[in-house]
């Protein structure tokens, strides 16, 4: 990982309805010491989300000045501090039809990693703790949380100078707030262009009509592998490469499963974006009612759990220790 620029900024409303500080860096952050531990902690809670959202700036919104700017940043025509303070600016303009007080430093960098760069802006959140002092008394202090992401913006250079390419941008925006959520899209100008459960679902389908086509063993073991695969490049914030996982399902056939994929695909893509949580329940049966919850792996199903259709029975051949201990503990206590 490499950092060619970053810099720090701060909005602050310290009471609802009131006015927004904002204190600018005139100069970029030395990109060493505790800011690289930062960004990279940043940085790895990002990739390992699952709120992620894919999709680019949105072309009816002619007014949003970010994509001058940071044109003008790749082509280097202006500095990124001008262009890092523009960016702040026009965020608490944004942030002004906003009532809610908040208190944020916006880190802003550039990661350039081989011939690949990419824009972060991180909202960075703050957590309220206690201390003692030198003197034995008690004082409240703020230090950064970083496991806690609120608004964070990506921009991949090279996708955008894709023609056509429409998932060159990558948001996370809080659930707590959704008009800040909603200022911080506007600021972005940013519009989803992947629905992701529908991707998901569609692709699941058709991992499932490939199963159909193996043995009982290989089905369970290819649909292990491809939710493997599928998970970690997604904790990893990268798209399913149809081709690669294709060639690590089968070697000796590297085409054969993205070639079945691609055929059944109503819109045929090289990579896809996944919805992470689909693809855990996808391995995995659970239901839940007031005074009963059931999970279990499909890989049980027929073997140690056998479900009756007719009768809407469900038979545990193989039941846990732990569980087996708490039953024999309550039939003892109730004799």
């Amino acid at each position: 990982m490499s950092i060619k620029n970053c810099i720090i900024h701060s909005l602050k409303r310290t009471v609802d309805g009131g006015e927004i500080s904002l204190k600018k860096r005139e100069a970029e952050n030395p990109a060493e010491g505790p800011i690289v531990s930062l960004f990279t902690q940043l940085r790895h809670n990002f990739q390992r989300s699952a709120q992620r959202q894919y999709g680019l700036f949105d072309p009816e919104q002619g007014d949003n000045p970010l994509p001058g700017w940071l044109k003008q940043l790749n082509s280097e025509s202006m500095s990124f501090t001008s262009v890092s303070q523009k960016l702040t600016e026009h965020l608490k303009s944004k942030l002004e039809e906003v009532k809610d007080g908040f208190n944020a430093h916006i880190l802003i960098a550039v990661e350039e990693l081989l011939e690949e760069s990419h824009l972060y802006i991180f909202w960075i959140n703050h957590t309220e703790a206690q201390y003692i002092d030198s003197d034995l008394d008690i004082d409240n202090i703020e230090y950064v949380d970083a496991s806690k992401l609120s608004f964070v913006l990506k921009l991949d250079f090279n996708q955008w100078a894709v023609e056509n390419w429409q998932q060159y941008l990558s948001v996370i925006t809080a659930r707590g707030n959704k008009e800040l959520a909603h200022a911080f899209l506007q600021f972005c100008g940013f519009v989803s262009s992947v629905n992701l459960q529908q991707q998901t679902d569609e692709f699941l389908t058709i991992v499932d009509e490939y199963a159909q086509t193996l043995s009982p063993e290989d089905s369970k073991q290819y649909k292990n592998k491809i939710v493997d695969y599928c998970v970690e490049q997604d904790m990893q914030g990268n798209p399913i490469n149809l081709n690669n996982l294709s060639e690590e399902l089968d070697s000796s056939q590297p085409e054969h499963f993205s070639s079945f994929v691609k055929e059944k695909q109503e819109d045929p893509k090289e990579e896809i974006y996944t919805h992470r949580n689909s693809l855990k329940k996808f391995m995995r049966f659970y239901g839940r009612e007031k005074d009963l919850s059931i999970s279990f792996s499909s890989d049980m199903m027929g073997d140690n759990v056998i479900y009756n259709e007719e009768s809407g029975e469900l038979i545990l051949k193989s039941v846990p220790k732990s569980l087996q201990q708490q039953l024999a503990k309550y039939l003892k206590a109730k004799d």
